[in-house]
């Protein structure tokens, strides 16, 4: 087990790549949160949207243990100026005592530092790095730039 857990949700996989990408640059380990509503298509999508911003508990299907983890970073897509459901569920549930907590959110248009800040309101403490991206795409240099940067500030 690494010292550094990169964890995220993803509906469409742009922030599974991000996370995949960010975890070989940390040499961290990383987990995905699932969930069992089905969010794909317009219709998800819709969902999705509606269910963050009336900050909806999420039921999920995989819930990663930070246990023994130095630094943990949470990777999710921005939805309505919110975290997503099941982010917002598996911060609720997860203890982040004796650990420093880094965050990064892709999106399409605007909200990252909204969603941001909602997340160190949700564990209590203000996050250590965090890493807003707008359409971040995997052949972009400027992308390998920005998570080479943010992993430079992630404590270790």
């Amino acid at each position: 087990m690494r010292d550094i857990l990169v964890v995220y949700y993803s509906r469409t996989g742009i922030t599974r790549m991000v996370a995949q990408r960010l975890a070989a640059l940390l040499d961290a380990d990383v987990a995905e949160i699932t969930e069992k509503k089905d969010r794909s298509g317009a219709m998800g999508y819709i969902g999705a949207g509606k269910d963050a911003v009336l900050k909806r508990d999420a039921e999920l299907v995989s819930c990663p243990e930070i246990a023994g983890r130095k630094v943990v970073v949470i990777g999710m897509p921005v939805w309505g100026f919110n975290p997503p459901s099941a982010v917002r569920t598996w911060l609720k549930r997860t203890t982040f005592s004796g650990c420093k907590v880094c965050a990064f959110a892709t999106m399409d248009g605007s909200g990252a530092d909204r969603t941001l800040a909602k997340v160190a309101e949700v564990i209590g403490s203000p996050l250590a790095a965090t890493l807003p991206l707008l359409k971040p795409k995997g052949d972009d240099p400027a992308l390998e730039a920005k998570l080479k940067e943010f992993a430079r500030q992630v404590p270790r």
